[in-house]
């Protein structure tokens, strides 16, 4: 019987999804011919196996009891499992021109991302004096992540890209509905960005940080499911609630790192106003 795997929700949602008749052919084929493609899985450290490439075809084979083989990717990191399931998406046919944008867009953002985090870590290495910091850099600082370059590499014009960039900044669900086909990105306009005094206005209302105070403490509290799974009994006890159970705790962890970094950088915008008290 062939292990289960690991389902990533933001690995998975970086994946424009099949249309009706591409994952129609895709299941006729499987059930005729079997799982062509090993899948793509990225095992971690702490030993779990997480699905990076083939979400389609595990679908499919799990839901018709079909068998599939499994390739490992190497990785040094989450960040890094990001960029390559993004790497690997701009090679698909399948995508528009205005996909493929999009998938190039977060490319350049992503390499950023482990690029500011391999400075760190060279800094923090550095000052410990574990390695030398040409030798660090060299090995592990991404290729060029410039919009300039970028469009060279991906052959997609730079006024394009800076497009896709300024619609994700000014309208993250348009942006998304570009990735998945929803929309063309002449039909997503950008957000009018709001002039100093709107939002001076914006964030005198007591209100709005209300609903953000709402919108937040309604995102673990009072969750009947998470609830309910807390007090799950042996005999309850399936391969699909371990699986579902490694999912969740991904999620909350997920979900934990990005409450850290709001909450890091909130703290840094209270200290650069003077007068303001640093959170609790």
């Amino acid at each position: 019987m062939t292990t289960a795997l690991l389902i990533d929700p933001e690995f998975q949602s970086l994946i424009p999804a099949l249309s009706e008749n591409e994952a129609a052919l895709l299941t006729k084929q499987i059930l005729a011919q079997g799982c062509l493609q090993p899948l793509c899985v990225w095992k971690t450290e702490d030993a779990l196996r997480i699905l990076l490439d083939g979400h389609n075809r595990y679908r499919i084979c799990t839901e018709n009891s079909r068998d599939y083989q499994t390739v490992n990717i190497k990785l040094d990191s989450r960040e890094h499992a990001k960029l390559w399931i993004l790497m690997h998406q701009a090679g698909r046919r399948n995508l528009t021109d205005d996909q493929r944008a999009v998938v190039w867009n977060d490319i350049r953002e992503q390499r950023s991302v482990i690029a500011v985090a391999v400075r760190l870590q060279v800094a923090r290495d550095a000052k410990t004096a574990k390695t030398s910091v040409p030798a660090m850099e060299a090995k592990t600082t991404p290729i060029e992540r410039t919009r300039t370059a970028v469009a060279k590499e991906s052959q997609i014009p730079e006024s394009k890209l800076r497009k896709v960039a300024a619609l994700k900044k000014s309208n993250p669900k348009l942006y998304e509905d570009v990735r998945t086909g929803k929309v063309t990105l002449r039909e997503a306009k950008p957000t009018p960005t709001p002039t100093k005094k709107d939002l001076r206005e914006r964030y005198s209302e007591p209100d709005f940080f209300a609903r953000i105070g709402r919108m937040l403490a309604g995102t673990l509290v009072n969750q009947p499911l998470l609830d309910e799974l807390l007090k799950i009994q042996k005999k309850h006890w399936t391969p699909e609630a371990e699986e579902g159970f490694h999912r969740i705790i991904l999620n909350l962890k997920q979900v934990s790192r990005r409450a850290e970094e709001y909450a890091k950088h909130f703290n840094r915008i209270l200290r650069e106003h003077p007068g303001a008290k640093k959170a609790a």
